[in-house]
């Protein structure tokens, strides 16, 4: 196989975009300078160069459209429910639950991903930690703990999965051109032993910090159960309704009844959406347009019932605040996406016409007869680089990269695809989306008043071995 200029420049800006988010710098410009002199190499003009640097961005655009508009929407949602105070009451029976320090870890965990999994980790933060946490720290749940609980389990479980909403799987299976059935059951190993892994460890650590911190502090005395009583002292009626409203929202008595009837709807659909998706087999981009469908209607339903005339103005507004959110999430991934999606012969066909290289696959390919490509190698290449890309901090602007080398990788050694490219975004995720760099936990961190030093240090050895565990599986699966 004869290597182009296109293909070593390709090589080279590749280097340079995981030197830049190695260094904690956003790589769009490192990503439109690679695509503009990638582009003139490969059409060998400069006004060729120019055009690819826009094309190449209207096709990841076009690509992960669904994805942005779905997430955009469950934004729009989520500040819907927010308006009328319904979002606290969807995760206020788990208070109930909470009563000693070992269950309240696991209670704040199980109820952070289960909303994550909905409306996505960042939502997710504030609803949790502005209800939950500090009902976990009343019960002597260390703060940092409580942090960890969240942070493993929203932005490590149900990120790196994505099940519902699924996009991350959509950004990495078009990259590795797969399906995204595919990659999320070849997904469900791995997640299965980067979760048993990491959270058992976690837990471990948090039952040892538990201890201490009761050594330190006896707090309030349990009872004969040896749990500790966290029910409040009785309050009148005012005291009442401030701590259901701690923000003290004016709502009218339809509002608070529309909030209750809205915290049992809105997940009970979600419930029967996924249901349906798997009694009917919906995957991938149905999947998708099903989640967003049922979002925008529930949106617009319980806006009006909630406030009447005013909701002509109200859903256009939240409408903006998701939309806000999601192109704010999405803006670097589409840049990043559209030079690196150039590597797939695919997206390369789409951009410079038929005939185009898949410039990554050549490269893996010619890669494999200096270096041997196997097992070994590929699992532990695709795991460092998916998090090293994971550095920049947002988990899924890797995507795109760890996608594309698993085909690469795959092509050229022949093993399965789905495995490599679920491997490096669970690596790319798990570091980057919120639970090891310092500057992604901070949401986390600040609700719960922890530094973020501290808190990405804790989830340090957790994550580490359960990411060194996953690759030995997904090396024997592949």
């Amino acid at each position: 196989m004869n290597l182009t200029a296109a293909h070593w420049l390709y090589a080279f800006f590749v280097l340079i975009v995981i030197l830049t988010m190695a260094k904690r710098r956003d790589a769009l410009i490192p990503c439109i300078v690679g695509t503009f002199v990638v582009g003139w190499a490969v059409t060998s003009t400069p006004i060729g160069a120019v055009g690819t640097v826009f094309k190449s961005t209207v096709i990841a655009a076009r690509e992960l459209l669904d994805i942005i508009l779905v997430i955009s929407v469950i934004g729009g949602l989520a500040a819907a429910l927010e308006s009328i105070g319904a979002e606290r009451l969807m995760v206020a029976p788990a208070k109930a639950l909470m009563r000693s320090p070992a269950i309240a870890f696991w209670v704040i965990g199980g109820v952070m991903l289960t909303t994550s999994f909905f409306l996505w980790p960042s939502p997710a933060t504030a609803l949790v930690g502005a209800v939950l946490a500090p009902v976990a720290i009343a019960v002597r749940l260390p703060a940092i703990s409580t942090a960890v609980a969240m942070n493993l389990f929203g932005h490590g479980i149900a990120l790196s999965t994505d099940y519902v909403i699924q996009g991350a799987p959509n950004i990495s299976a078009r990259a590795a051109n797969v399906s995204v059935e595919a990659l999320m059951q070849s997904q469900v190993p791995l997640i299965l032993t980067m979760s048993l892994v990491t959270v058992g460890i976690a837990f471990i650590i948090v039952r040892r910090d538990i201890r201490r911190s009761a050594t330190l502090d006896p707090g309030p005395q349990q009872n004969s159960s040896g749990f500790v009583d966290t029910q409040p002292p009785a309050t009148d009626a005012n005291e009442e309704e401030k701590a259901n409203n701690p923000e003290g929202l004016m709502l009218s008595a339809r509002q608070r009844r529309m909030a209750r009837i809205a915290a049992v709807i809105v997940p009970l659909s979600y419930l029967l959406t996924v249901v349906a998706m798997v009694a009917f087999r919906i995957r991938g981009g149905e999947a998708t347009t099903m989640i967003g469908g049922v979002t925008l209607l529930l949106l617009v339903l319980f806006t009006t019932l909630a406030h009447g005339a005013e909701s002509f103005e109200l859903v256009p507004t939240f409408l903006i605040k998701g939309f806000t959110f999601g192109i704010k999430i999405f803006t670097p991934v589409i840049i990043i996406a559209s030079f690196f999606y150039l590597g797939s012969p695919e997206i390369a066909r789409q951009v410079f016409g038929e005939g185009a290289a898949g410039l990554l696959f050549d490269l893996a390919k010619a890669l494999s007869n200096v270096l041997p490509l196997n097992r070994l190698s590929v699992g532990i290449m695709e795991t460092v680089i998916g998090g090293i890309v994971g550095l920049d901090g947002s988990g899924f602007s890797g995507l795109p990269l760890t996608g594309s080398l698993a085909g690469a990788f795959a092509a050229a050694a022949q093993l399965k695809t789905e495995t490599i490219a679920a491997l490096g975004q669970i690596a790319s995720v798990w570091v980057g989306g919120g639970c090891i760099v310092p500057w992604a936990v901070i949401p986390v961190a600040a609700i719960c008043r922890v530094s973020p030093q501290e808190l990405a240090i804790k989830n340090l050895i957790p994550v580490m071995l359960g990411l060194v565990a996953t690759t030995a599986v997904a090396i024997i699966l592949m």
